[in-house]
């Protein structure tokens, strides 16, 4: 959310820094495009844009073509169809869709192998729901393992994660990519950097 947090995650190697732009329920982190399109622009290479938001594809399209991030991070309860046309109309623009699933997600090994089969990059497994998605809660591993093993796309890793828990929960999971927000926080929107420094020197 302030610039000067973007330029210090990326000087200490993040390698996709997200901005919550026009999320559908209210949460302190949300941006609106205008504000999300300045930040985007102090994110120097190698890092690569992550936009998170959710809803209708009129609305994630638009989002997407006024911002042109490298991932689209749908993060609501978007249906299987919707998902699939957003990936459809954006992959000749060369956006990457990372599509959500939740604990509580119906049939969840099923429904995620169902987007995986519509296109999307990767799923992202978060405790972090809409309808609690300011406060969160820890990763079930033993829920991400069964995931990781009936999907054929990447799953990343989010919940709780943590400098100081980091490195077991990477081991534990065997997680390729991970997900945090508040783990590296002062307070919502605002970066601890020897939080994040923490977080790289633990591997």
């Amino acid at each position: 959310m302030r610039a000067e947090d973007v330029r210090m995650c990326v000087r200490h190697g993040v390698d996709i820094v997200g901005f919550v732009v026009e999320y559908p329920r209210p949460v302190p982190w949300n941006l609106n495009v205008a504000t999300a399109k300045e930040l985007i622009a102090v994110a120097d290479e190698p890092a690569k844009i992550c936009i998170v938001t959710g809803g209708k594809p009129d609305k994630v399209l638009r989002i997407a073509m006024e911002t042109m991030p490298d991932y689209i991070q749908l993060h609501c309860n978007e249906t299987l169809q919707d998902t699939a046309q957003i990936v459809r109309e954006l992959k000749n623009h060369g956006v990457k869709i990372i599509k959500t699933v939740f604990p509580n997600t119906p049939d969840l090994e099923k429904t995620a192998a169902a987007f995986c089969t519509a296109g999307v990059y990767a799923l992202l497994f978060d405790p972090r729901t809409p309808d609690n998605a300011v406060h969160g809660g820890m990763a079930d591993l033993s829920a991400f393992d069964k995931l990781q093993r009936a999907v054929s796309c990447p799953v990343i890793l989010a919940g709780g994660i943590s400098p100081g828990n980091v490195a077991e929960i990477v081991l534990q999971s065997s997680a390729r990519i991970i997900d945090l927000m508040t783990g590296v926080e002062i307070c919502p929107g605002i970066k601890d950097e020897a939080k994040v420094a923490a977080l790289f020197q633990a591997f």
